[in-house]
């Protein structure tokens, strides 16, 4: 059986699944979404958003790129992130960066991709940045706090952005959260926090 056939095959036995559960389940599925939470992530294979915060479909609306940055130039991100705050009227957006992530080890070990390390660019001024404290610590931990520097830092690109700054002048929303997830506990923390464009007190998610 090729990896093609047993995705179609598991995708039926899916269905199946959700039906015995609840015959409405691709009803409710198909019905029109509001999602309140934005989530703008890392592109992983290994954290299903909806699973480690076990929330139902249509709550969470989720965004991906490498190094889970943002950047004033991606446009996808820009054209999300307006359909989000103008037409769905997001409440929540968080930036969360994970463990083990590949972005932060192309970095770390300087890649020879010049694609990947074009995009990362940013990401790589970073560790430029803070290389003094990063280069004294193991290669675990300097991952994890290149990580948390990362999500920080994207988090205020977020609130620098104009379309969240208008936002702001008509609303309390978006509140915006930078969240660690990770992958050896299954725990977030929070690393950072920002309401109506004032910081707010990061505290442990358990």
């Amino acid at each position: 059986m090729t990896t093609r056939e047993r995705l179609m095959l598991e995708s039926k036995a899916w269905v199946l699944e959700k039906l015995a559960l609840d015959k409405d389940y691709f009803k409710r599925l198909s019905a029109m979404h509001v999602p309140e939470i934005l989530w703008i992530g890392s592109s992983d294979s290994l954290v299903p958003v909806r699973e480690i915060t076990n929330t139902e479909p249509g709550e969470i609306l989720v965004y991906r790129n490498m190094g889970n940055l943002v950047k004033e130039k991606d446009l996808s991100l820009m054209a999300l992130l307006q359909d989000a705050i103008e037409l769905a009227r997001i409440k929540i957006i968080i930036v969360c960066g994970y463990s083990h992530c590949s972005s932060l080890r192309e970095v770390i070990q300087g890649t020879e991709k010049p694609l990947v390390r074009e995009w990362l660019t940013d990401l790589r001024a970073l560790y430029e940045l803070h290389h003094k404290e990063l280069d004294q610590l193991p290669n675990e931990q300097k991952e994890k706090r290149l990580a948390e520097l990362n999500i920080e830092q994207q988090v205020k690109n977020l609130s620098n952005l104009e379309i969240i700054q208008k936002a702001w002048r008509l609303s309390s929303y978006p509140k915006l959260y930078g969240w660690y997830f990770d992958l050896n506990t299954g725990s977030f923390t929070e690393i950072t926090a920002i309401d109506k464009g004032v910081p707010i007190d990061t505290h442990r998610v358990n």
